[in-house]
């Protein structure tokens, strides 16, 4: 399997490409490093199977490409971390909004499947533990900026597209 990980510099991401690495599979990365960090991934560089490219998914051309070489994408790339999301909330949906309909745009032309990561955030204020996918949200004031961050990571799950 060849699998493409958006935001693969980051901590799941660069945990899931040295999983698939060590599985047999060959894994490339598109990472922006605004929240990841190449560290996470320098002792992945010698690899057989293994690449990356530093740039943005929002590189339409360049993103096509790697979804053309691959056979799923797991999309992690995302605006993350307390101090941006409430300093920059409208960032924070245009990069996760926008990301992710390019991800599923391009996936989609070719068909490949996509794995898209979400938030626990979306559970939002919910009591009612273990959360479950088919609950109720239940969010806090339009004016708390943490709650851009979980609608713009809000999933339909479970569900084909």
């Amino acid at each position: 399997m060849k699998a493409l990980i958006t935001g693969g510099a980051g901590f799941i991401g660069s945990h899931l490409s040295e999983r698939l690495l060590q599985c047999g599979h060959e894994v490339g990365i598109i990472d922006n490093l605004s929240t990841g960090s190449i560290d996470n991934v320098l002792h992945l560089k010698s690899k057989p199977g293994f690449s990356y490219v530093i740039d943005t998914i929002d590189n339409e051309s360049l993103l096509a490409e790697w979804i053309d070489r691959c056979d799923v994408v797991f999309h992690l790339a995302a605006a993350v971390g307390v101090k941006l999301i409430v300093e920059r909330p409208v960032h924070t949906i245009e990069t996760n909004v926008h990301g992710t309909e390019v991800v599923l745009k391009h996936a989609n032309k070719k068909k490949k499947l996509v794995f898209i990561a979400s938030t626990s955030e979306v559970y939002g204020k919910s009591t009612d533990v273990p959360f479950r996918e088919g609950q109720d949200l239940v969010l806090g004031a339009t004016a708390k900026h943490r709650w851009a961050y979980a609608c713009s990571k809000a999933r339909i799950c479970g569900q084909p597209l």
